[in-house]
């Protein structure tokens, strides 16, 4: 029998992992290459269940494919030794893929086509042939001990008009370890079908092609011709002509003399120790194929990885050069309105140690407010946190910071967006609501207002904490500490008080003492 293990075992856990990160695999597609990325991924999320699922089992594979109307279910049936998939000239015959095991054999146990429900039949229940079921792989167990470490598989026709059947076709020839291709003499000059069969002898997988319902005067020289053309040489497969038969052909083609072949060859390799078997062949070529994909995989990660890397530094400097000329434009606004509050906390921060400053403050007003009640003096401005976002909101227009940023946009998309259209970042970059809306620009930009405010409130709020007592005391007495302070902002920051706010708050500005100086 054979038994032969694979080379080096595969790690469980290594394939899962690499099949979860191929379930989230994002990337921007800015790299050479980066098209192939889904379909490596795609071809590995495949191939490494299945390599999984045959790594432990000794039952070799042998898939029958072909397109529509070429007598593949007679000669599936021809092989089984009973009529197990429908055959007849309606077409096409099978809907869904139907299988032939040994009642031994557990096909069900880690199955990996989730899309395909193994359904497991005893032959003595089988009231007739069957013609498979859409999303199910029906396996007629059977107890023949020559056929106990083969699985014959009869699957939907490779060229249906239904996609699903055509998907099933595919998947099973992953799992096949021999190919029995099928196809007639109508069909055998078409180029669609041969495609997969070109890919799998490219591959070195063990094929045989079987013309089936030829004439007397076709010859295997005229076949191989024509599969020259089709890119599939002849040497790479096992070539047999079979005569057409009128009528229900199963029972006569069991005793053509190439099935007989090709069942005598199934039947040796399974029960041989001589040589390597088409089972640990196909299992070499799936880890040829796997570490192939990997290493191509990991090329291009790493190609994306520097391309993104750039990208993001082009974004950066187009993101810098935007902040620097809004802040230009935008320098004198900015001032004002931080300078505004922060007069405020310095007001009230000395209105603390000021105990002169509510006497004065109502002289003040006293005096003003009939020049405030005629318009020459403007009324005093509030300091809370409210009132003074409130003004920002209203005084600050937004337009600057959103034409800045629909500039921004367009010289991304203009300069930063790839050229394949089909990239996933080119996709990204347009999809609706990526861009801010105006009420998020504002909505943004007084969140700003706020974090500017807060961080002001909490460093006067650390100053006066650490203020030492004599410190403190000293500004007890300075009793014109708020008009010396006056002065010095307007010294400083210029503007925002009047001149008679400056006299009314600076009487007494020659007795400024030491504690008010360091302070």
């Amino acid at each position: 029998m054979v038994r032969e293990q694979p080379k080096a075992p595969l790690a469980s856990e290594d394939i899962r992992e690499v099949l979860e990160l191929l379930k989230g695999l994002q990337y921007p597609g800015l790299a050479p290459g980066a098209r192939s990325l889904p379909g490596l991924a795609e071809g590995l999320s495949e191939l490494l269940p299945v390599m999984v699922y045959k790594e432990g089992r000794s039952s070799l594979w042998a898939v029958l494919l072909g397109g529509t109307g070429t007598g593949k279910s007679s000669i599936f049936n021809a092989l089984c030794g009973a009529q197990i998939s429908a055959s007849g000239v309606e077409r096409p015959k099978t809907s869904g893929s139907v299988g032939f095991v040994h009642e031994d054999e557990d096909i069900a146990q880690g199955f990996p086509f989730p899309f395909i429900e193994p359904v497991l039949i005893p032959l003595e229940e089988l009231r007739g042939p069957i013609s498979g079921t859409r999303g199910t792989f029906q396996a007629v167990r059977h107890s023949a001990q020559e056929l106990k470490n083969l699985v014959l598989v009869d699957t939907p026709d490779v060229d249906s008009i239904e996609p699903f059947n055509r998907l099933t076709a595919e998947k099973f020839s992953y799992l096949a370890d021999v190919i029995v291709f099928v196809t007639s003499q109508e069909k055998y000059a078409d180029e669609a079908p041969y495609q997969l069969l070109k890919r799998e002898t490219a591959r070195g997988k063990t094929c045989f092609l079987i013309v089936n319902k030829v004439s007397e005067d076709i010859t295997p020289d005229e076949v191989s011709r024509t599969l020259s053309l089709q890119e599939v040489t002849s040497e790479s497969l096992t070539l047999a002509l079979i005569p057409y038969i009128p009528g229900d052909p199963s029972g006569s083609l069991a005793d053509q003399k190439s099935l007989k072949d090709l069942k005598r060859f199934l039947i040796e390799k399974i029960n041989s120790d001589k040589g390597p078997s088409p089972l640990s062949r196909n299992r070499d070529i799936n880890r040829l194929r796997a570490a192939g994909n990997l290493k191509e995989l990991d090329r291009l990660f790493l190609l994306e990885q520097k391309a993104a890397e750039e990208w993001k530094g082009r974004l950066g400097d187009l993101s810098s050069k935007a902040s620097r000329e809004l802040i230009s434009l935008e320098e004198r606004r900015f001032a004002s309105e931080s300078r505004e509050y922060i007069k405020t906390q310095i007001r009230a921060f000395f209105d603390r140690y000021d105990l002169l400053a509510r006497p004065r403050r109502f002289v003040s007003d006293l005096v003003l407010f009939p020049l405030r009640m005629i318009g020459v003096v403007k009324n005093r401005v509030s300091g809370s946190r409210e009132e003074i976002l409130e003004r920002m909101k209203k005084k600050g227009s937004t337009s600057p910071v959103r034409e800045t940023i629909e500039k921004l946009n367009r010289e991304v998309l203009t300069d930063l967006s790839p050229f394949d259209e089909d990239a996933p970042l080119h996709r990204a970059m347009r999809q609706e609501g990526i861009k801010l809306e105006q009420r998020e620009i504002e909505g943004l930009i007084m969140q700003q207002h706020e974090m500017l405010l807060s961080w002001l409130e909490d460093a006067f709020s650390r100053l006066s904490k650490g203020l030492t007592g004599s410190r403190k005391w000293g500004i007890y007495t300075t009793s014109m500490l708020w008009g010396v302070m006056v002065l010095a902002l307007e010294t400083v920051v210029g503007g925002g008080f009047t001149v008679l706010d400056a006299i009314f708050g600076s009487a007494l500005a020659p007795f400024i003492t030491k504690g008010a100086v360091e302070l």
